[in-house]
């Protein structure tokens, strides 16, 4: 689907339109950026306790379409010019629709890095703490194990009594929607 129909979408529950968002895949390799978010609430605003990780990337803003936001958050999250790689004919990855505070339907886009020797960095240390790269499939058999422990009401420590990996909900929404998508050769093209 492309980016103009999915944007003109109706939410399906109420027919009114849905928030959007974006998050960019920027690869390395096998190996994707992720940021660590800090908890964000209508009580929270800024400076929350570190919280869920999830690709760079966020709202749109007014008149803006999917693309110059994406372009737009990574500059400001992350600090690097990206540019969207095509997977095929389409310029979207993936789409989810997710429940956060409203109904937001989230674009995911592979990206890649105008300038190769610039590194990312945390630029909005209000929102983020950490980033990392991380293998895409260790990555999705994290998102994975989440899934299941929820499912099953499971624990959220391991065996050091420290938190796991807790992911951003479009991020967990990818992992079910498309589960094919965890081989990493789907960075590349549609599988």
């Amino acid at each position: 689907m492309s980016v103009a129909k999915a944007h003109n979408m109706p939410s399906c529950k109420d027919k009114k339109m849905l928030r959007m968002g974006t998050m960019g895949i920027l690869c390395r390799g096998t190996k994707v950026l992720i940021i660590r978010r800090r908890l964000k609430t209508p009580e929270i605003r800024e400076n929350g306790p570190p919280d869920t990780w999830a690709f760079p990337g966020g709202a749109l803003e007014k008149g803006e379409t999917p693309e110059p936001a994406m372009k737009r958050e990574y500059k400001e999250e992350a600090g690097v010019k990206v540019t969207i790689q095509p997977i095929g004919d389409e310029p979207v990855w993936g789409e989810t629709d997710d429940y956060l505070v409203d109904d937001w339907r989230c674009f995911f886009f592979i990206v890649k890095q105008v300038d190769p020797n610039e590194e990312p960095n945390i630029m909005e240390p209000q929102k983020h703490v950490d980033l990392m790269w991380i293998d895409w499939n260790e990555l999705w058999a994290l998102i994975s194990a989440q899934i299941m422990d929820e499912t099953a009401g499971g624990a959220k420590e391991d065996a050091s009594g420290k938190d796991n990996m807790r992911f951003f909900p479009s991020m967990i929404n990818m992992v079910k929607k498309y589960p094919l998508r965890s081989d990493a050769a789907c960075l590349e093209k549609r599988l």
